[in-house]
């Protein structure tokens, strides 16, 4: 089918069209037109597949949080967790709505979901914006783990016990997969420009990717590797340690920021942060915000 092994979907100039972008900031048409269980290119370094985990790795609860997602888009996400996740290490997957509007988001999900044992559906009371949802998913979690990812996301082969393997090592440890492009466009799956590199800032706050010094580079690329700070979205930490720092600030109300805070109280609390390119999720970057954040406007920088 078209779509498949994350190959681009051939576009005509209808399927442009600003209405298939405006509830989403991505194309769902396209989205609604490819297999929600569609195959996808193994790009991971080939070091990979000979990679040894520990036998006893710890389970995680994964939470990810949704205001108004398209419906194909979020089941994608679901399909490609239970089709690539080993059963034992999910101890749950928490969905956690942000006061949706939608209809779909409502029973009809709930009757979906039903069909899958592990997960659950929690809702705000009102808008809360992302973190503070996050932070909702993550007091309800039972697994040793959390493990956050968005709502438009496919995660690929083996991608799950990398991310464990590095924290039952030490617990002080958040990390990150390699985050691969979906394009939002017409849904092509590919790596970042440069793949693997470190996450940085600028004078301005705005996240930055940075090459390796050669100093830090691994003699086995597919190797963890240190990173000052992560890009926020998609990352795995000891639930308890989570706590332990403090978890987020539930003064934030949109998001942009809340990944320099974790970051930083990392790095200050004896612990690190890494980079597992074993790991590859491949994530949805929107042409835009389509929503209003809680107080009302988006924000301007």
């Amino acid at each position: 089918g078209k779509g498949e092994h994350g190959k681009p979907y051939p576009l005509t100039e209808e399927d442009h069209d600003d209405s298939a972008y405006r509830e989403n900031g991505f194309n769902i048409f396209v989205s609604n037109n490819i297999a929600l269980e569609r195959s996808l290119p193994d790009i991971r370094h080939p070091n990979c597949k000979h990679k040894v985990y520990l036998e006893k790795l710890p389970n995680t609860s994964i939470i990810i949080p949704f205001h108004n997602e398209g419906w194909t888009s979020l089941l994608r996400t679901i399909h490609s967790i239970i089709n690539r996740t080993p059963d034992s290490l999910i101890a749950e997957i928490i969905l956690v709505d942000d006061f949706s509007d939608r209809e779909h988001l409502k029973e009809k999900l709930e009757e979906y979901m039903s069909r899958f044992a592990q997960v659950r559906i929690v809702r705000t009371k009102k808008r809360e914006g992302l973190i503070r949802t996050r932070l909702l998913g993550a007091s309800l979690a039972r697994g040793e783990v959390l493990t956050f990812l968005d709502s438009h996301c496919e995660v690929n082969v083996n991608w799950l016990p990398p991310l464990l393997n590095q924290i039952a090592l030490n617990h002080k440890t958040i990390v990150c997969p390699m985050i691969d492009v979906i394009d939002h466009n017409h849904f092509g799956y590919e790596a970042q420009a440069g793949d693997a590199m470190r996450g940085a800032f600028d004078w301005e706050m705005y996240y930055k990717r940075i090459p390796i010094p050669p100093e830090l580079q691994r003699a086995d690329p597919s190797d963890p590797f240190e990173s000052p700070v992560m890009a926020g979205g998609l990352f795995a930490v000891n639930r308890k340690w989570f706590w332990e720092l403090g978890g987020y600030d539930p003064g934030l109300e949109i998001w942009g920021g809340e990944q320099y805070e974790i970051s930083f109280k990392v790095w200050m609390c004896g612990g690190g942060m890494f980079d597992v390119p074993c790991s590859r999720v491949g994530h949805i970057y929107r042409k835009y915000v389509p929503y209003k954040v809680p107080s009302g406007t988006s924000l301007a920088r």
